[in-house]
């Protein structure tokens, strides 16, 4: 099971990850083994709940991806 800095660095690194993401964020999520907490934590783009789950305070590491369709 990936944590939720794994799959965002393998997001940054991964084209057709990112491609996956793009289509249904949800189920690409759900495939690499995040939890249903950090699955609605990123969908929520509430930054301060995915920083507390990611042990960075400042987002520094991170672009949080919103709704990648618009």
């Amino acid at each position: 099971m990936a944590n939720l800095t794994e799959f965002f660095t393998q997001l940054n690194t991964d084209a057709k990850l990112l491609d996956a993401y793009k289509k249904d964020p949800e189920a690409t999520m759900k495939a690499h083994g995040l939890s249903d907490k950090e699955i609605k934590a990123v969908l929520s783009g509430d930054a301060k709940v995915v920083s507390s789950l990611v042990g960075d305070a400042e987002m520094k590491a991170f672009l949080l991806i919103v709704n990648p369709s618009e």
